[in-house]
């Protein structure tokens, strides 16, 4: 059974940790997505390694009920953003570990235009700055799922971080189309 103090971990540590090549990569990824340490690196390979197994023992046959079991899995990475209706089990195969890491709250923040880092980003998470669907989260590792909405739970920090935006030149939050229109611009001149 086991004592209820020590919970088994939720994450696989890779075999040989100083790997020059994998401290790299690590390196690279938790600048990349503002990461503390290597164990939220480590929970999201575990669990995109997961989602992979069970798409490798539904193709290989292993399962009973194969529909159901296909129908689950897929819906739940839509569920999550990951993938579309259109995607099949097969895509799953191809899931990597940026996939999974950007389905999370601090990496969305930062990508939305509510932070000028991911650091800042896991800061104003963590103070509780940053409200999904009105409710404060402060959990920066939290999955945030397709149909959830991200935003300030307070309008004067919104304020603040706008003034900051303007400060470094760069104009207040802009919508995707406006970005690609400002990229065509830029094309044009040269």
């Amino acid at each position: 059974m086991g004592d209820p103090k020590r919970l088994n971990r939720k994450y696989d540590v890779p075999k040989m940790k100083w790997n020059k090549l994998k401290i790299r990569t690590d390196k690279q990824i938790t600048e990349e997505y503002g990461l503390r340490r290597k164990k939220e690196i480590w929970k999201a390979e575990t669990e995109v390694r997961n989602f992979r197994k069970r798409a490798r023992l539904l193709l290989a046959g292993r399962v009973d009920d194969y529909s159901t079991r296909k129908d689950e899995l897929l819906n739940k990475l839509v569920k999550m953003g990951i993938f579309t209706k259109e995607h099949k089990v097969e895509d799953v195969l191809k899931l990597n570990l940026t996939d999974y890491l950007d389905r999370r709250l601090q990496t969305l923040v930062f990508k939305k235009g509510l932070a000028l880092s991911p650091n800042q980003a896991r800061q104003l998470i963590t103070h509780g700055h940053i409200a999904i669907n009105g409710k404060v989260r402060k959990i920066p590792g939290s999955i945030i799922y397709a149909d959830e909405s991200v935003s300030y739970s307070n309008s004067q920090i919104k304020d603040m971080i706008e003034k900051m935006l303007e400060k470094k030149g760069k104009p207040a939050t802009s919508t995707k189309e406006e970005k690609k229109e400002e990229v065509a611009v830029e094309e044009n001149k040269e």
